[in-house]
């Protein structure tokens, strides 16, 4: 590991784990008090055993954020977690079952107001979908209306992101198909709540025939070549947003045309961030392996070279990653969090690297052997700072787990 690792104590208070954090720029502890549906703190999502999607947004609009997560071997598939004063109370979005892979994204699809959500299909479907929200009027049992984005071609749709990559002052949705080979590019409809699915655009594909070696040791349901994970950042400064994923860049180039940009083509099955983690320059591009065991990387651009620098030198399934400023010091920091594939990695780390923007960083460990699949750090009780999300895919399944920071 080339980050340093700060001294973290853990204590036992009420059924409830709280980990102390101390930081050795920060004179400040960072408290993180630890709920789960093993304690009964909040309820299972359902029986399911396959967790495969979570977003964090606020969908009933009072100001605090909501979570939902999804399950692909049960009913309900679909449910979010409204948050309240005294904790969560879960509502169904979708009642039957569906085959959902992991990867999602949120946005006012409609123009109504609040936030509608998007997930895509798994190996077994071929369907990109959105739920429209019914907000203000919810019901704890009443599923949300669903409509389709695709329903042609490939299967798998693993990552999809929203943004005006395109510069025309509208928000396209970005896609990967991983069964066909593609990235997709969807304009919204003039009326989605009518359209029977949307305008996709192939703006890049690939060769399942070969590829480089890759970085790190992979399971065998990785797909030669296969691309994965997005991002979006202002890549070359040109005031556009860029996609970010598969070990590359795309940048627009006129109508529906990207350009790909190699990163690193050794590392195209990754999660993926980009944010300033250095002082100056273009944004830097970080590359964690989701499935399997490979380095977390740095990557910054220096006079059209993407020079890569090692972080931490094996991350076991390193499925959550983002770029936050956790400690409020101006500097983004990396939240990586590790899973327990099958049920392996018993040490699965749940890490926070606090940078200084000029590439170095210290490593808070929040837990230890605790499986984080698609998960997510935000604000999930309204005070102000960042709470920890976790969700596993099939480890101890059905279960959640909360941080919350105790630091305010």
């Amino acid at each position: 590991m080339k980050t340093k690792m700060l001294i973290v104590s853990v204590l036992i208070a009420a059924n409830s784990l709280i980990i102390c954090c101390f930081a050795s720029r920060n004179t400040n502890i960072v408290n993180f008090k630890h709920l789960s549906t093993v304690n009964g703190d909040l309820p299972a999502p359902n029986n399911g055993k396959q967790q495969t999607s979570s977003i964090v947004c606020d969908i009933d609009k009072d100001g605090v954020n909501d979570f939902v997560i999804t399950e692909r071997t049960k009913a309900p598939s679909v449910v979010w977690y409204r948050r309240a004063s005294n904790g969560w109370t879960k509502y169904v979005i979708e009642n039957q079952p569906l085959h959902i892979e992991a990867g999602a994204d949120f946005f006012d699809i409609d123009a109504d107001g609040d936030p509608d959500i998007v997930f895509g299909g798994d190996w077994q479907n071929n369907k990109v979908w959105w739920w429209e929200n019914p907000y203000p009027n919810y019901g704890p049992k009443t599923p949300w209306k669903r409509r389709e984005i695709k329903n042609f071609g490939a299967r798998k749709h693993h990552d999809q992101i929203f943004g005006d990559f395109d510069g025309d002052g509208r928000t396209e949705l970005v896609f990967w198909n991983q069964g066909g080979c593609k990235l997709y590019i969807a304009e919204i409809p003039k009326n989605p709540k009518k359209a029977k699915s949307w305008q996709c655009t192939e703006i890049y594909s690939w060769s399942s025939d070969s590829e480089m070696e890759q970085r790190g040791t992979y399971p065998g349901f990785k797909s030669i070549n296969e691309h994965e994970g997005l991002a979006k950042a202002d890549i070359d400064g040109d005031g556009r947003l860029d996609i970010v994923g598969g070990g590359r860049w795309f940048k627009h180039n006129g109508k529906t045309s990207y350009t790909p940009n190699i990163i690193d083509a050794g590392y195209a099955f990754s999660r993926s961030a980009a944010g300033q983690l250095i002082k100056g320059g273009r944004p830097e591009v970080i590359l964690v392996v989701g499935d399997g065991q490979a380095p977390l990387m740095i990557y910054e651009w220096k006079k059209g070279t993407w020079v890569s620098k090692i972080l931490i030198e094996e991350i076991d399934c390193g499925h959550s990653l983002s770029l936050i400023d956790f400690n409020d010091d101006g500097n983004l920091d990396i939240w990586v969090a590790e899973m327990r594939l099958s049920g392996r990695n018993p040490d699965s780390k749940n890490l926070i690297l606090l940078g200084d923007g000029k590439g170095n960083f210290e490593t808070i460990q929040v837990s230890s052997g605790i499986a984080l699949h698609e998960s997510r750090i935000a604000d999930l009780d309204g005070d102000g700072d960042y709470d920890i999300l976790g969700k596993p895919y099939g480890w101890q399944t059905p279960r959640l787990d909360i941080w919350l920071n105790q630091s305010r």
